[in-house]
């Protein structure tokens, strides 16, 4: 049968659209499934197993559709990689794998993997978005010289940032790991590069937690910039001190978490750092700042929905700590920094997770027994307690929970709007 031939018995199968699977050429077959709808099948055997795949879908005058003619050129192709040993399977999915060429596209491909591996994932896309991509992201990545990775961890050094400095490197070193891995470069000219020597030197646990002095002072200036802080993020920041969630904890919540009635907050073990289910109690003075939140979120399903386009339905990650950093005069990226408003109400540096470290501290200061303010971070138990101690202790976390509200309060000064309405 010639060609032209060929090409009119598909035609015809095509229209007819009767169910039929149809050999044209060596290991080439015409699947046609409906009227107007037919795909390429390649049958072969590799190694002693048969295999097929769909090549293409059948059409004319369009790049993605394939007519005998290019099937057949592409089955032949697909011979010739057979007789090298090659599945050509395997190797046309390989092709329409993304191509890796500038450091932004394999720091992507690092992401990616982490997202799917931890939930604290967006630590890694914060550190990226803002020390490194602005600097590295759009040089190919063999073409980037070790004075470049240099520059990129002494911006963050001349900035005071030491804990930063050793993430800014620690990154770039696995990216480059990731990239010698699928031969992108052929060696990890980070790897030279060590935290103590071009870093921020050896890692020192964090101790820094807010006094109630600082606590006061650091939301008067809250209160005074409203265009940085909102209301909403102003809740955030309290609600982060009484309840001592992790952030993303809170800021991903959603209202159906929530249970005013009962005065409860559900933590689903999906949604948690230690995959621990926990009801944390709502404290009394918190309920008022719930109804707020509940006005502001409108008819969004998330206790703090998303300000600006996003694929989340929440706010993201680094809102409050670049709210915060802001207002310490730090700057992410290509931002000019502002005047260091905090610094210059008395408040010494602190982060976001600081407040975690703050609402543990005040937890001891008021008494709360070691199990039960470990219960109320989620900690982890350990050993043998992990298996055979079941107790939530909740009746003790509400009374904990509202001596702690009992004490934040009255420090940040909020005035529920909701409450005023009614």
């Amino acid at each position: 049968m010639s060609i032209l031939e060929q090409a009119s018995r598909v035609e015809k199968l095509v229209q007819l659209g009767k169910p039929i699977f149809e050999n044209f050429y060596p290991s080439l077959y015409l699947d046609v499934k409906s009227q107007g709808k037919a795909s390429w099948i390649l049958r072969y055997q590799l190694f002693g197993k048969r295999r097929q795949y769909k090549i293409g879908s059948y059409g004319k005058k369009h790049d993605e559709l394939l007519d005998i003619e290019d099937a057949i050129k592409v089955a032949i192709e697909c011979r010739k990689k057979l007789n090298d040993g090659i599945d050509p399977k395997l190797d046309i999915e390989r092709q329409k794998q993304p191509r890796l060429i500038t450091f932004d596209d394999c720091a992507n491909k690092y992401l990616v993997k982490k997202r799917s591996k931890i939930k604290t994932a967006y630590i890694y896309e914060r550190i990226y978005n803002n020390e490194i991509k602005s600097y590295l992201g759009n040089i190919r990545i063999d073409r980037i010289h070790s004075y470049d990775i240099d520059n990129v961890i002494q911006r963050v050094l001349d900035s005071g940032r030491l804990a930063v400095a050793n993430q800014v490197l620690l990154f770039i070193k696995r990216v480059y790991r990731l990239a010698t891995k699928y031969k992108v470069v052929t060696c990890n000219i980070a790897q030279e590069f060590s935290q103590s020597e071009d870093a921020g030197g050896a890692d020192r646990k964090r101790q820094r937690y807010l006094e109630e002095q600082e606590i006061e002072l650091a939301f008067s200036v809250f209160r005074e910039h409203p265009h940085k802080i909102p209301t909403s993020s102003y809740i955030a920041l309290i609600l982060l001190l009484v309840l001592g969630t992790r952030k993303m904890e809170l800021l991903s919540a959603q209202w159906h978490q929530i249970d005013l009635k009962r005065q409860t907050f559900k933590l689903f073990a999906s949604s948690t750092k230690t995959e621990a289910a926990l009801v944390i109690p709502i404290p009394d003075l918190v309920i008022p700042l719930f109804h707020d939140l509940r006005i502001l979120s409108a008819n969004s399903e998330c206790l703090f929905p998303r300000r600006k386009t996003s694929k989340l339905p929440h706010i993201a990650s680094d809102t409050l700590n670049d709210a915060v950093a802001s207002l310490f005069g730090i700057a992410y990226g290509n931002r000019k920094p502002g005047p260091n408003h905090l610094g210059k109400a008395g408040v010494l540096h602190f982060t976001i997770h600081d407040l975690r470290r703050t609402f543990r501290t005040l937890l001891s200061k008021i008494g709360t027994r070691k199990n039960v303010a470990e219960k109320c971070m989620n900690h982890t138990l350990k050993g043998v307690e992990k298996t055979y101690d079941c107790y939530g202790f909740y009746p003790e976390r509400v009374d904990t929970l509202n001596k702690l509200a009992e004490l934040i309060l009255p420090l940040v000064e909020y005035t529920s709007f909701s409450t005023s309405i009614d």
